[in-house]
């Protein structure tokens, strides 16, 4: 049976969301340990800027899939 006005998703916005939450909350985590350790002359300095800028990536990815799949269905 078909609704009127209700939009069906191919996946759940609420999965969809805590996947979002836990993939950028591990990048920020991955991120800041590597600031820290760059900080402490454990690491490169190159490795932290790939570090930020892969975590910009997905976080922008992540967050245009969950924008597309919440609103475009």
């Amino acid at each position: 049976m078909v609704k009127q006005g209700v939009h069906e998703t191919s996946v759940d916005p609420g999965i969809v969301r805590w996947i979002a939450f836990v993939v950028i909350t591990v990048s920020l985590v991955a991120c800041t340990v590597l600031c820290i350790l760059a900080i402490w002359k454990f690491t490169e300095s190159d490795a932290v800027w790939r570090a930020i800028a892969t975590f910009i990536v997905v976080s922008i990815a992540t967050a245009i899939f969950t924008f597309v799949n919440e609103k475009l269905g």
